[in-house]
């Protein structure tokens, strides 16, 4: 018996020390909750003896700026709203004394803008440019079982950007807990280069990191979930990785019948990639992706092998009262009534996208155009990108492009928006160099950029350094790009830009800016700037050049900033746009601010949706009696339809 009780004694150990040695996987934490706030210029505000026991409390995303005051003070272009200053965020935190052997990391998605992380008062990063994402290994300076004090500072300056673009930690943040074998950020690639309803061939290169000072065998199990989390497919290979370093994997997944995600029709799969050791899950990366097949002709784009006209909307990323802060819901609210508008393409404007805009994307059916720049070396605000191009550029491009293009949505990327070398006849060097980045790192997608100076963007070969060329406000010269350039695919990358407010009429109708209301009809028929013409002309110029892709409309939403045909214009009013204050938001879209219809609206729906539809608007007595306009005044009644 005491020997029976011996031996018990000895498995329960054995099994003990079995699971001692068996690697935990953790999930990335959510580490959004609990930061601490002070927008001040704070001596050594990364200092773990710091006191921040008064500071604000709150949650990230956040975005500093839209909590106000809006003033005259600040620049009306940038929305009137306080983007500028230095802030500190203070997190504090606990890391289990367990996790000692393993890899802490933190991710931002986002902080605008220049900002610089500490933890425990070592400097881990700095990144400028406020649209990019990046990473940071704590591991060396983490405190296991102790409080560790993560510290950001932000110091976004004016005249750094053309519109609103918040200010904080206004994206998402995470902290991982890895093994030390692990797939990094942004490590799956994948494609689907054979892809139709009876078959696809799904591609995917894993990246594996390998923390530890030994060679180590590894197994990578790939699993491929359809729509219903159903496992359709498996892959495993073998590993050999090399100490201190990553590996790469390449699988070619065979799919049977898959259901392909398409405009409306958002198919999606998951890649499950398991690593493991010894038999033993390490890691679990799971990637979210469609099978689908692009294709880029001098007739059209084609999706899946069907043409497919871009009615697309350009849009700046915040989401009008509440900031640039994040926000799930909000975003797909955008796009859901982009979408009940008939548009089906995105062309985010003019910087790289949230994830969550690109997730919403994904499960809609929409199509995107990633951009990444706004500016290259020559400057159009003081504080711009310029400052960062030559020490940043290829970072942020190629970080976009490792961390959007798992996305089926994405179907082009843009290298800039009304880049001023377009005017230089050596401009086409840089374009080339970000041409040949794009495609070294996915050569799955076309290159594109959005193109206003005509015919100097031609002459001095820009234009024929990427693949797709968009052409912003030019519908005049469609033609004539066409008849030079027979075997050029191109689209109205910006169009229209016609300006009007939500329910606000001028009577009698009025064609010029009225300075004294702030305002402008809902008739459109003030245009409002000199580049901006009537969305029909557009459709005209489309409908004469079915060869071009389509359009992408000036704005799907108005949004905050540039508060066009008021305030100003670039160049004439050192940068500050408040001379007709307190207007601080645009009116170019056909959905206002808070995301209500303006009667453009529907304009752009009769053009871009098949089911029947009638608008008709006029505007009303009410307003007439007011202004004692109800005898023998002509009231224009509106009717917008695509059905008769």
């Amino acid at each position: 018996m005491q020997f029976h009780k011996i031996l018990v004694f000895i498995l329960i150990l054995f099994m003990f020390s079995c699971n001692e040695n068996k690697p935990t996987l953790i999930t990335d934490k959510d580490f959004n909750k609990n930061w601490l706030f002070k927008k001040d210029t704070i001596p050594q505000g990364e200092s773990i003896t710091l006191d921040d026991s008064s500071w604000r409390k709150l949650n990230v995303p956040h975005d500093w700026a839209i909590e106000g005051p809006f003033d005259n003070k600040h620049n009306a272009r940038n929305g009137g709203l306080p983007i500028d200053g230095i802030a500190w965020y203070r997190k504090h935190f606990t890391v289990d004394s367990n996790h000692k052997n393993k890899q802490i990391s933190i991710e931002f998605d986002g902080v605008m803008d220049n900002s610089t992380v500490f933890i425990n008062g070592h400097n881990v990063g700095k990144r400028h440019y406020g649209y990019s994402g990046f990473e940071y290994d704590l591991t060396p300076h983490i405190k296991f079982g102790e409080d560790n004090v993560i510290a950001v500072q932000c110091a976004p300056e004016v005249l750094s950007e053309r519109w609103y673009p918040g200010a904080g930690i206004y994206r998402n943040v995470r902290l991982k807990i890895n093994n030390a074998v692990h797939i990094p950020q942004w490590g799956t690639y994948i494609t689907t280069p054979n892809a139709t309803a009876e078959q696809a061939t799904v591609k995917i290169e894993t990246k594996i990191k390998n923390a530890t000072d030994s060679n180590t065998e590894a197994t990578l199990e790939t699993t491929i979930l359809d729509t219903e989390n159903n496992s359709v497919a498996v892959s495993t290979q073998t590993i050999q990785l090399e100490k201190n370093s990553e590996g790469k994997q390449i699988q070619d997944i065979e799919v049977s019948n898959p259901k392909l995600w398409d405009i409306g029709v958002p198919n999606l799969y998951k890649a499950i990639s398991r690593v493991k050791i010894d038999g033993h899950v390490v890691d679990e990366f799971e990637t979210e992706f469609g099978i689908r097949h692009i294709e880029f002709k001098k007739e059209g784009f084609y999706l899946n092998g069907n043409a497919v006209e871009l009615n697309g909307v350009c849009m700046h990323h915040d989401l009008g009262p509440l900031g640039a802060a994040v926000n799930y819901r909000a975003t797909e609210r955008q796009m859901q009534i982009m979408q009940s508008m008939g548009a089906n393409a995105l062309r985010t404007s003019h910087n790289p996208p949230s994830t969550e805009m690109l997730q919403v994307c994904d499960r809609l059916g929409i199509v995107v155009i990633d951009e990444a720049f706004d500016e290259w070396k020559l400057p159009k605000v003081p504080n711009g990108y310029s400052n960062y191009f030559d020490e940043w550029a290829e970072t942020d491009l190629r970080d976009m492009i490792k961390r959007d293009r798992n996305h089926p949505s994405v179907i082009m990327w843009s290298i800039g928006n009304e880049i001023l070398e377009q005017g230089k006849p050596d401009g086409w060097k840089i374009a080339k160099m970000l041409n040949d980045i794009c495609h070294d790192e996915d050569n799955t997608r076309p290159t594109t950029a959005g193109f206003n100076y005509y015919p100097a963007s031609f002459t001095n070969k820009l234009a024929y350094q990427i693949d797709v060329v968009g052409v912003n406000y030019k519908p005049a010269y469609y033609g004539e790009i066409r008849e030079q350039n027979p075997d050029m695919i191109f689209y109205g990358s910006e169009t229209s830009s016609q300006t009007s407010t939500r329910g606000y009429y001028d009577i009698p109708l009025d064609y010029k800016v009225k300075k004294e209301t702030n305002q402008v009809s809902s008739y459109d028929v003030t245009v409002g700037p000199s580049w901006a013409y009537s969305p029909d002309v557009e459709f005209a110029a489309q409908e004469a050049n079915p060869h071009s892709l389509g359009e992408f409309i000036w704005t799907g939403f108005d949004y905050l900033g540039e508060p066009t045909p008021y305030g100003g214009r670039d160049n004439t009013t050192n940068g500050y746009w408040n001379d007709d204050w307190p207007s601080h938001a645009s009116y170019f879209a056909p959905v206002d601010l808070c995301g209500f219809p303006k009667d453009r609206f529907y304009l752009y729906q009769s053009q871009w949706t098949t089911e029947p539809m009638v608008h008709v608007y006029h505007t009303g007595i009410g307003k007439l009696k007011r202004e004692k306009l109800f005898l023998f005044t002509p009231i224009p009644i509106v009717m917008k339809l695509n059905c008769l």
